[in-house]
């Protein structure tokens, strides 16, 4: 089987249902974010502490909910293949929820704003936060692409799980920095004479 198949050498694409479809259409941005935050999942994933295996489980989890996010919003409600295609649940969002709590019980309390950054493995954890935050906002465009009831209820089981995984990478972030015994760094107010870089 070839690598590559030349059909989307016109600027169309199809989507999981069959359709064919420009490869700006909003179905397939918010995919190809969905695409993107689990590429950096995967850079993450390769520098986490060997000693989390708990931390690499909870993010190849995420990896996999998101491939299912990404199979879902590319197939039509109104196409054959709808009913069949999994979703992002409530019970995807709540098992996040707890990742989150367990983390933030080891965390010191966040008193101030701090900077993206510390170690390497932590900086992935925000950029996948900020591209987390991309595909939410373009998931929500979709809102009118998906009419039916049953839809909408999908529709907004992943918006909560996406905006609980913008939380999660924050913490993990934090976390990681703590792991590896990097100070995080806060934000200073580049007006004030006191902070400017001697």
């Amino acid at each position: 089987m070839k690598a590559y198949t030349g059909k989307g050498d016109q600027g169309k694409t199809s989507l999981y249902s069959g359709e064919r479809v420009a490869k700006n259409h909003p179905r397939v941005e918010a995919c190809g974010d969905i695409d993107e935050l689990n590429s950096v999942m995967g850079a993450l994933i390769s520098l986490l502490p060997a000693d989390k295996s708990d931390l690499k489980v909870e993010c190849e989890h995420v990896q996999s909910v998101l491939f299912v996010a990404g199979a879902w919003l590319s197939t039509t409600a109104d196409s054959a293949g709808f009913a069949r295609v999994g979703s992002v649940e409530k019970a995807d969002t709540e098992l996040l929820e707890r990742f989150i709590e367990r983390m933030d019980a080891q965390l010191p309390p966040l008193k101030e704003f701090i900077l993206p950054g510390g170690h390497f493995c932590a900086g992935l954890a925000h950029m996948a936060r900020t591209v987390c935050r991309r595909a939410e906002r373009h998931v929500v465009i979709l809102e009118e692409e998906f009419s039916k009831e049953e839809a909408q209820v999908r529709l907004i089981d992943l918006v909560r799980f996406l905006n609980r995984l913008s939380s999660y990478l924050f913490v993990l972030a934090r976390y990681i920095n703590r792991v590896y015994g990097e100070r995080e760094a806060l934000w200073k107010n580049p007006r004030s004479e006191s902070n400017l870089p001697k």
